[in-house]
C-alpha cells in the first residue's frame, strides 16, 4: 500500500503519465472555453497536478476527453485530502489504475484484457510489463 496519501493532482499526473502523455501533449488536445493559449493550458495542468490550483468540473471533464481516470477515485482522494475518514482507494503504485479504471498502454489504447491485482498496490500489467519486440 502507498505510505503517503495520494493527492488528487498526483493521481491525475500518474494517470496522464500512464497514458504516455506529456503536459504539452495534453495541453495541445485540451479544449477550453474560453480558448486559452497552449502555454497557458500547460501551466494550468502543472498547477492542478501540483495542487497549486483547483480543477473545475469542466476542466476535469476536458481532461477525461484526453486520458482515462476514475472520477470516483478522484472524489475519494479529494475527500481524504479534506480529512474524511474513508479508506484510500485501491490503486496501482505505478499507473494508478483501479478496479474501475483500466490500465492504459499509450494514448488511446486501453488494455485488451482486464488486469488483476498482483499485490494490493500493483496491477498485473505493471507487475509483468510487455516485452520489447525483438
Amino acid at each position: 500500500m502507498c505510505n503517503l496519501p495520494l493527492t488528487p493532482g498526483a493521481y491525475l499526473k500518474m494517470r496522464r503519465c500512464a497514458a504516455l502523455l506529456s503536459v504539452a501533449d495534453v495541453a495541445a488536445k485540451l479544449a477550453t472555453a474560453p480558448r486559452l493559449a497552449e502555454h497557458a493550458r500547460a501551466e494550468l495542468i502543472e498547477l492542478i497536478e501540483a495542487e497549486a490550483a483547483p480543477a473545475s468540473f469542466s476542466t476535469l471533464a476536458a481532461f477525461s476527453n484526453v486520458y482515462s481516470f476514475d472520477f470516483d477515485v478522484l472524489a475519494a482522494l479529494e475527500r481524504i485530502k479534506l480529512s474524511a475518514d474513508i479508506p484510500m482507494p485501491q490503486l496501482c503504485r505505478f499507473c494508478a489504475c483501479s478496479t474501475y479504471d483500466p490500465c492504459v498502454i499509450g494514448p488511446g489504447h486501453i488494455c485488451a484484457s482486464t488486469c488483476s491485482w498482483a499485490e494490493y498496490d500493483l496491477c498485473s500489467s505493471c507487475a509483468t510489463p510487455a516485452q520489447a519486440p525483438a
